[in-house]
């Protein structure tokens, strides 16, 4: 009779000879699934950041509206108010000319006036009338005077305020202005930034497309190389016990239950792919096994699926196998299933093979 498990490594020999290289990474080498997860989180923390500048931004923006808001009207007080302080010299300087004129004329007339004034008096009220009236002219050029002189003195304080109001409304507008300039220098940054590791996403998970087709192409060419020289591994349970196995990786796989699925992976950090699973849970108990299920198939005895003991490896595919679950009692299986699902209990129906590990 053929030994089962010379023939099985016959097969597995010339699948892995047929799939790529690439397919098996070196240990040392990152997986496309954690390289992935980096960039997608390193995306995700720029999106936030983005989001907090833009809310930044637009209150600044905001800002620096009112401050050149305030800017101009500050501005249109100033040239209202010189204009007004230009109007008022003009008045002073005309009251002043005229305040001037009337004293330089009764100065030059006062003898004439007086004597005028004496000699047209009809008596010494009419006097005393005449010399009030002439007093009162004079006082009140200088009561005008005196009150034009105030207002220009309020009106030039008034421009000395909205001066100083101006240039401190000129530095917060250069304030907010150079705030503004910041705010979109990190937007400008950070888009740019968020731009390239999406355009890493896309090459990453094109890479795992290519790696995807070409683990395809290479099972399916293993596949009909085995059938086309009749090596076939013959469902032969060998004889004789296989040992106890190991269910105590139950309760370690039972930790993971809820992982996300992740293509290459293995590491409940990230996500678990089914070999990725396996090979993660049994390394907990020091059994180290390669992260390909075809390999797995050939690192323990085969048993039969009726006599199925929970740790038991069970496979789908054969004779290479394309998926690997832990065997968890009670006709149920632990499994990382597929892209978009998550580590879980299914039934073992659908599996057809199986092996125990030593």
């Amino acid at each position: 009779m053929v030994n089962v498990r010379r023939v099985l490594l016959v097969s597995i020999a010339l699948a892995a000879l047929l799939l790529p290289t690439v397919m098996v990474q070196p240990l040392h080498a990152t997986p496309l699934s954690q390289k992935k997860a980096a960039a997608k989180a390193k995306a995700k923390k720029i999106r936030a950041q983005l989001e907090v500048l833009d809310v930044t931004l637009e209150r600044t923006i905001e800002e620096y509206n009112l401050a050149n808001l305030t800017l101009a009207q500050v501005q249109a007080s100033v040239q209202k108010t010189t204009r007004e302080l230009k109007v008022v010299r003009f008045k002073l300087e005309v009251a002043r000319k005229t305040l001037n004129d009337r004293l330089v004329a009764m100065y030059e007339q006062r003898p004439t006036d007086i004597l005028d004034i004496i000699f047209s008096s009809r008596s010494f009220d009419d006097l005393a009338s005449q010399l009030h009236t002439m007093r009162q002219l004079g006082m009140n050029d200088t009561r005008i005077v005196d009150s034009v002189e105030s207002y220009e003195a309020q009106v030039h304080q008034k421009r000395d305020r909205l001066v100083a109001d101006r240039a401190e409304a000129r530095r917060l507008v250069e304030h907010v202005r150079a705030e503004k300039a910041s705010i979109e220098g990190q937007l400008s940054v950070r888009q740019a930034m968020l731009k390239g590791v999406e355009k890493e996403i896309k090459r990453i998970e094109r890479k795992e497309a290519e790696a995807a087709a070409r683990a395809a192409r290479a099972a399916a060419a293993a596949a009909a190389a085995a059938a086309r020289y009749g090596w076939q591994i013959p469902r032969h349970i060998p004889d004789g016990p296989a040992g106890n196995g190991h269910p105590e990786v139950i309760a370690i796989a039972q930790r993971y239950l809820g992982v996300p699925y992740v293509y290459g992976a293995a590491d409940p950090r990230i996500g678990f792919d089914c070999s990725g699973l396996v090979m993660y849970c049994y390394a907990q108990l020091g059994i180290q096994l390669p992260h390909y299920s075809g390999y797995q198939q050939n690192m323990g005895v085969p048993v039969s699926m009726n006599a199925l003991i929970p740790g038991d490896l069970v496979f789908i595919g054969y004779p290479v196998s394309h998926h690997v679950a832990l065997y968890a009692g009670n006709g149920t299986v632990i499994e990382a299933p597929h892209s978009g699902d998550v580590v879980k209990y299914s039934s073992v129906m659908r599996f057809e093979y199986a092996v125990r590990l030593p």
